[in-house]
């Protein structure tokens, strides 16, 4: 996991302000790239070749003059009136008066390098989850980058070739995808952040302001917020569709607003409509390819990996069925007290499914798949035993990378013990070995870590420390079994293994009740059923139609003699 607190000098230069500082440059070269526009010097009474439009706004108020770009100055085979003629004049004035492109691009640059550091610092700093990698940062400027130079390349194609109807073939954009996938690869502070700087370069390469900047950064907003921890496909679809009905609502009062003409609205709201479900269907289409290329876990991965045929959990089913059934068990108790303290329940619930894979390369030697009365470290020092143990992680987590089953996973086997100590080795060890030969040093008896760094991980040492100890109830009174759950949790909690983690005192308390009432539930106790008296095969309590159509007597007990054989 990413360090945090990376630098406490927000100037200072890291390999994320380098990676900033690229993508700027890339940014800025795309809003600045453009097919020239060339407006010759044209006189009163003249007929023009060919349609002549506003490249850029042009606000004259003293000469009368407002032009949103795009607007139709002269229709080819016009002759230019006067007022035509002061239009021309007012947009070569202003093309003569910007400044040279060298400067443009430089202006432009230095604004968008100083709004993202700052978007990003103070997401760092104030967003507690906002904690991404060098690789995450390519990824997510990367998807900013393609997305606002598909959308510069597709509004000059408009430009160029559906000129009259440019400004309404923006709306067909699927735009709202960018903001889908960055909230499902990532999390929603991070769809708030990139969304804000993808509205931006928008907004600067079309130039069309305020309108176009809320346009995308509000539709990416919502459509994160729509897909949410997405469980299901299903889910951004019916993002796509509340996000076409909110932003079709919202552009028929910007238009109402700035003044637009209402014939274009029909054509934008049903471009709308169009592009936040085609923008769905993107969504879906590039998961599974970001998933592979990145290594990233989505929760729709997490619920493939949670189908029990993965060949990891078959193997162990067969293999190590102990550890199996111990991992489907760890599985429930964490997933019920992460939903109870705001953690992740899938992740939570999958990584417990496959925390303990590394036991595959020799499950005999855990006490959970030994056959009856046989110990696979009879004949073996403690300090062998213990590296055996010790060893289920590390290849735990090259398993995990064999499988691709992604960061969060290996992550989570890797941390999963922390750094706590295997005591029935380390105590049998200092039985067995004189002091005074060789100091036993307790470290090589612990587990290399680290500690659990997410609400999480956690999580998950605790349920497997308490489906541990509870194989050893007796009788699982509820006394009994919340004592239980309190002393493992107390035993970690002062071993220090949850100081990296999240998990308040709070946190803590709600666990012990979520763990005690899936113990209960597992380990409840069933009435003892009387024998039952047969006659004819069948209890006298009973009555003689059992179900509809199904007699019982004689003939019935007949046929499950047939079927089962005699009772003994």
């Amino acid at each position: 996991m990413p360090d945090k607190k990376q630098t406490d000098l927000p100037l200072a230069l890291s390999n994320k302000h380098i990676i900033i500082l690229g993508f700027c440059l890339l940014l800025t070269t795309i809003i600045h790239v453009r097919i020239p526009y060339y407006i010759a010097d044209y006189h009163a009474g003249e007929v023009v070749t060919y349609t002549v439009r506003a490249p850029h706004d042009v606000m004259l108020a003293d000469q009368g003059v407002s032009l949103k770009k795009g607007d139709i100055i002269v229709k080819a085979g016009q002759k230019i009136s006067l007022a035509d003629l002061q239009k021309l004049t007012a947009v070569k004035a202003r093309q003569e008066a910007d400044p040279p492109i060298t400067e443009r691009f430089l202006f432009l640059f230095l604004i968008l390098l100083t709004s993202i550091v700052i978007l990003y610092h103070f997401a760092e700093k104030n967003m507690k989850r906002f904690v991404l990698s060098d690789k995450d940062l390519v990824f997510c400027l990367s998807l900013t980058v393609f997305w606002a130079l598909a959308i510069k390349l597709c509004m000059m194609g408009f430009e160029q070739y559906l000129a009259d109807y440019a400004q309404d073939f923006f709306y067909l954009i699927p735009i709202f995808a960018f903001g889908m996938i960055v909230r499902v690869v990532f999390f929603a502070e991070a769809a708030l952040i990139f969304s804000t700087i993808l509205a931006a370069a928008v907004a600067f390469t079309l130039g069309n302001g305020l309108s176009v900047f809320l346009y995308v950064f509000l539709g990416n907003i919502l459509a994160a917020q729509f897909t949410g921890r997405c469980e299901k496909r299903s889910v951004i679809i019916k993002a796509g569709l509340y996000v076409s009905a909110i932003m079709a609502f919202l552009t028929v009062m910007f238009h109402g607003l700035l003044g637009y003409s209402v014939s274009d609205l029909p054509i934008r709201v049903c471009a709308i409509f169009v592009a936040a479900i085609g923008g769905s269907f993107m969504t879906l289409g590039l998961l599974p390819i970001i998933e592979h290329v990145f290594d990233y876990t989505t929760d729709i991965k997490l619920l493939e990996m949670a189908n029990l045929e993965h060949p990891l959990l078959s193997a162990m089913m067969l293999e190590a069925p102990g550890t199996y059934h111990h991992s489907i068990i760890v599985g429930n108790l964490s997933r019920a007290a992460a939903e109870n303290v705001g953690a992740h329940p899938i992740l939570t619930r999958v990584a417990a499914y496959y925390h303990d894979i590394g036991k595959l390369k020799m499950p005999h030697y855990y006490i959970e798949n030994r056959a009856a009365f046989e110990d696979a470290h009879d004949g073996l020092s403690p300090h062998m035993s213990a590296m055996i143990i010790l060893s289920h992680v590390k290849e735990g987590v090259e398993l995990a990378e064999k499988f691709r089953l992604g960061r969060k996973i290996q992550e989570i086997v890797k941390q999963h013990h922390g750094t706590t100590l295997v005591n029935q080795f380390y105590s049998r060890a200092k039985e067995l070995e004189d002091p005074k030969a060789y100091a036993l040093q307790e470290a090589d008896f612990r587990y290399h870590g680290p500690k659990p760094q997410t609400k999480e991980a956690g999580i998950l040492m605790l349920a497997d420390a308490v489906e541990a100890a509870s194989r050893r109830m007796e009788e699982a009174t509820p006394k009994r079994t919340e004592t239980l759950v309190q002393r493992v949790l107390e035993t970690i909690f002062i071993d220090g293994q949850l100081d990296d983690c999240e998990l308040t005192m709070k946190d803590l308390h709600a666990i012990q009740q979520s763990f005690t009432s899936v113990l209960l539930g597992i380990f409840h106790h069933r009435i003892d059923y009387p024998e039952r008296t047969e006659y004819g095969g069948f209890d006298k309590r009973f009555p003689k139609i059992t179900r509809p159509g199904q007699a019982a007597g004689k003939k019935s007990h007949r046929r499950l003699i047939k079927l089962f054989g005699p009772r003994e």
